[in-house]
């Protein structure tokens, strides 16, 4: 998956050490983060151009805010315009290109954090500037799975 980033991007990470255990589907949350990742290297190689040697910035950072677990995914790409913000998350909805893209991403992060973990998936966007999605789950939130819960701190 690394190869989606390398070639367009620079990631720069930025964990809570201090937060505090968040019980989690920790493979939910990783799916979710990742597929984040790619789409926001997708946008910032849409905003530069396959071709360019320069480099856009995702930044991943988490941290406590009141009783949510927040992480937040933002990225120097090509933005999102307003008038189809409304849509991201439904299943199969896509900008892309035939054979580019599914349309599930979005909505798989969707599904896990707002269904899955009584969370919260909110997006801010400007286009030319970049895009941050904000992921917020509960701390006492308890995961309807047989999973280990572990700390965001550490997991994403």
């Amino acid at each position: 998956c690394r190869n989606e980033w390398k070639y367009s991007a620079d990631i720069e990470i930025c964990l809570d050490a201090a937060l505090p255990p968040v019980h989690c589907l920790p493979s939910e949350i990783n799916q979710t983060v990742l597929n984040l990742i790619v789409n926001a290297a997708h946008a910032i190689k849409d905003k530069l151009g396959d071709a360019s040697l320069e480099k856009g910035v995702i930044r991943v950072e988490s941290h406590l805010l009141d009783d949510w677990a927040e992480i937040r995914i933002t990225d120097s790409g090509s933005g999102i315009p307003e008038e189809i913000r409304s849509r991201i998350f439904e299943p199969f909805f896509t900008t892309k290109g035939v054979g580019k893209g599914t349309g599930q991403g979005l909505a798989i992060a969707y599904s896990a954090i707002v269904e899955k973990h009584a969370g919260q998936i909110d997006v801010e966007s400007q286009v030319g500037v970049g895009t941050t999605f904000v992921l917020r789950i509960p701390v006492e939130a308890g995961a309807a799975n047989e999973e280990t819960s572990e700390s965001l701190a550490v997991s994403a």
